[in-house]
């Protein structure tokens, strides 16, 4: 597929957009900013209520930016779809990035490559 996804993968991308991590009164879980530190990397992604997110992909000094991509998402149960602005030519052969995904507290678990697990900022 496309090097968004291959880094989404290996990484386990998700990460922040805005500073208000509010959910707007949301009973979506998902609402809010989390993060991941693995590979070397760390990276923060919010969901916002009105079912858009950005991500942003650090270094592990959380100053040197590697990657950012904002998009909007879909939950249909358990999984996560991702239509992200940078992939955009691919949407219509590839459709969107997919993950199954478990909240557990402020903890996410998400299934993509060997799973992962986010904490909720």
């Amino acid at each position: 597929m496309s090097l968004m996804l291959g880094l989404l993968v290996s990484f386990a991308l998700f990460t922040a957009c805005g500073s208000d991590d509010d959910d707007g009164g949301s009973s979506n879980p998902i609402v809010g900013t989390w993060w991941i530190e693995k590979s070397g990397q760390y990276t923060e992604m919010t969901f916002n209520a009105n079912k858009t997110c950005t991500w942003w992909n650090y270094k592990t000094d959380r100053t040197t930016l590697l990657r950012s991509d904002k998009g909007t998402y879909e939950i249909n149960g358990n999984t996560l779809a991702i239509w992200w602005e940078s992939e955009k030519k691919y949407w219509d052969e590839d459709g969107p990035w997919t993950t199954t995904f478990t909240i557990k507290g402020n903890q996410m678990i998400t299934t993509e490559g060997n799973g992962n697990t986010w904490t909720k900022k």
